[in-house]
């Protein structure tokens, strides 16, 4: 789609922190570009814009229309798959995730306004993977090109790409590998300057290493990893997204658990919550590698599974992305790409469809319909609260607790009413001191006292 208006075209600005979120964006930028529209770069987010394209942590929008997508595909794993909590979206009119495994996480979340964008979200790829797979045998010819400009020595490359570069771990993979007869590439990221202390690392361990061994080959760090992946038949790494993105290149990814990360004090583990990655120490590295290399047809069969559920539109993000904005800046209800369909939503009217049921004498098949909900753990809040409050009517308080519960745990945007029957089943277990915290809580979400009162009095009742 290229614009045909007379109209003056809005400018886009991409915003990012450092050359990691610039590369995550600049596919799309370039299809913007692309289709006529003047572009710019920005590291300042507070800046206005006319259409503003976003990828940082935690930011907020500052634009006539703007768009949010994630710069890491493993972005706050430590928290998944409460990310939305941390990190809110609702402030931009457009959010966009990389394929199915985003989706399932979002879907667990979307009950929740922090993650609803105004327009919606939209699963729309990984713009990174159009670098790979919009043109494959020009990603290939670029890909040889580095392999001839390194000279590397074997046909076969371990790839080393940390999260973080510290305590040495750069040193403890080449000691480790060095006198195998692979390449070891050594990939940093393009760390901002605002993180000298880890380009301080970077250097240490670059100059350490740099011809140290006719095998070992420091890359570039303002190289796409994508090219770095495309020499590699193994990745290691400590938690890095890498591992994620290695699935794009069918490279299996070996992560080392034991390898420590600075981001806490004192320094925690490595977080590796993916079950497409092979975990290992560091005692056991080398062993492991060598495992990798010899099934390696077994590793690349798990891996091309695990890619599907990864990524979506291997080699149109950018495209799609670009249409979806160009028709919603034409003010078009319906987007070439619709917005996901939150199961929230779905939940919540099959629960309406069982209330109608109810109200119309069919409580059983009512019944039937919001056990079949909570059976697929729902988000959708209503259904344990339901139940809840009719297994207190059958005198089954222990069970109504659990279900009144997780219903308080689901509505949290205003969980008045589970709140206010969890209390009453507090009380009627005498669990004085659950109570009144439930109350305390019930208070923020009941501006009118008077409807606390009866609470109130049973509370006192219970612990009197």
């Amino acid at each position: 789609m290229t614009p045909t208006t007379n109209k003056p075209l809005p400018v886009f600005t991409f915003f990012y922190t450092d050359n990691c979120e610039r590369q995550a964006l600049a596919p799309v930028a370039e299809e913007i570009a692309h289709r006529g529209y003047q572009i710019q770069w920005s590291t300042n987010s507070k800046q206005y814009a006319e259409v503003g394209v976003y990828c940082e942590h935690a930011c907020k929008p500052n634009a006539g229309f703007s768009v949010v997508l994630l710069h890491d595909l493993a972005q706050r794993h430590d928290i998944w798959p409460h990310f939305w909590h941390h990190e809110p979206w609702s402030a931009f009119d457009m959010g966009i995730v990389p394929g199915p495994a985003w989706v399932e996480r979002w879907q667990t979340q979307a009950n929740f306004k922090q993650a609803r964008p105004k327009l919606g979200m939209f699963d729309l790829g990984w713009p990174k993977a159009d670098l790979v797979y919009r043109n494959q045998e020009t990603f290939k010819q670029e890909a040889q090109k580095l392999r001839a400009q390194l000279g590397l020595k074997y046909e076969h490359s371990i790839l080393y790409a940390p999260s973080w570069e510290n305590h040495g771990k750069q040193d403890e993979f080449v000691q480790s590998l060095k006198d195998l007869p692979v390449n070891l590439l050594l990939k940093q990221a393009p760390w901002s300057d605002k993180y000298r202390w880890v380009l301080n690392n970077i250097d240490e361990m670059d100059a350490l290493h740099r011809n140290c061994a006719d095998n070992v080959y420091v890359i570039d760090r303002e190289i796409s990893i994508m090219y770095c992946l495309g020499l590699a038949d193994v990745m290691v790494s400590d938690e890095s997204s890498v591992l994620t993105e290695a699935l794009l290149l069918d490279v299996p990814g070996i992560a080392v658990t034991d390898w420590l990360i600075p981001d806490t004090n004192p320094p925690r583990p490595a977080s590796v919550p993916y079950d497409y990655v092979i975990k290992t120490v560091k005692a056991d590295l080398r062993r492991t590698v060598q495992e990798v290399l010899q099934n390696a047809g077994q590793y690349q069969q798990q891996v091309a599974h695990h890619k599907q559920h990864q990524f979506a539109n291997l080699g149109q993000s950018a495209t799609l992305i670009a249409d979806n904005i160009e028709a919603a800046l034409a003010g078009e209800t319906h987007l070439p790409t619709p917005a996901i369909k939150a199961q929230v939503d779905i939940d919540r009217t099959t629960y309406q469809h069982a209330e109608k049921l109810a109200a119309e004498g069919d409580m059983k098949l009512s019944t039937q319909m919001m056990l079949e909900l909570i059976k697929k753990e729902s988000c959708c809040w209503e259904p344990y609260n339901d139940l809840g409050t009719l297994l207190v009517s059958q005198g089954q308080f222990e069970d109504a607790e659990l279900l009144l519960e997780k219903a308080v745990l689901l509505a949290q945007e205003n969980p008045a009413i589970p709140l206010s029957n969890l209390t009453e089943v507090y009380c009627l277990q005498q669990k004085a001191d659950k109570a009144l915290l439930t109350l305390a809580k019930l208070s923020k979400y009941t501006p009118n006292s008077a409807g606390s009162i009866p609470h109130i009095r049973r509370c006192m009742e219970t612990m009197f």
